[in-house]
């Protein structure tokens, strides 16, 4: 662990991760891991943490009305003190969590603009860090074009 570990920068950091899984409807495929890596304060209090998580979840997804930015706010606030608190009783975990955050979280942040397409299956994606001219052809995937006349 190194000697600028920050409990609640770090805890922040991941509540966010996690919010964005929730908001984009991966929860269930990380709440599993995350449960796993609450388990060092005993499984009755990672169950309650959980469950923590799984009301925000529910919050933000299954609302009648889209959680608003305040709402968000408050949950992320909320979230992370909860994780603060955890990192602070068992510090050596803090490097398990950084392993959990996805890697363009943590590393490409520093390095600028960074895109990421995911479960596009069966769909085309056209990624760009400026504009997007098609041109009077249109866009080419790799087969020449056409010949007038042929």
């Amino acid at each position: 662990m190194d000697a600028a570990f920050d409990a609640t920068a770090l805890a922040s950091q991941g509540v966010t991760a996690l919010i964005g899984e929730m908001v984009r409807g991966g929860w269930e495929a990380v709440r599993g891991t995350f449960g796993r890596f609450l388990r060092r304060d005993g499984q009755d209090a990672a169950d309650r943490q959980l469950a923590l998580f799984d009301e925000a979840e529910q919050i933000l997804t299954h609302a009648d009305e889209p959680a608003d930015d305040q709402t968000r706010l408050n949950l992320e606030r909320r979230l992370a003190l909860q994780l603060a608190a955890y990192l602070d009783r068992f510090p050596d975990m803090a490097e398990e969590l950084r392993a959990l955050l996805p890697k363009d979280e943590t590393e490409t942040a520093a390095q600028g603009p960074a895109l990421s397409a995911q479960h596009n299956t069966h769909s085309q994606v056209v990624q760009a860090l400026g504009s997007v001219n098609a041109g009077t052809g249109g866009i080419n995937y790799g087969v020449p074009p056409r010949q007038p006349g042929a």
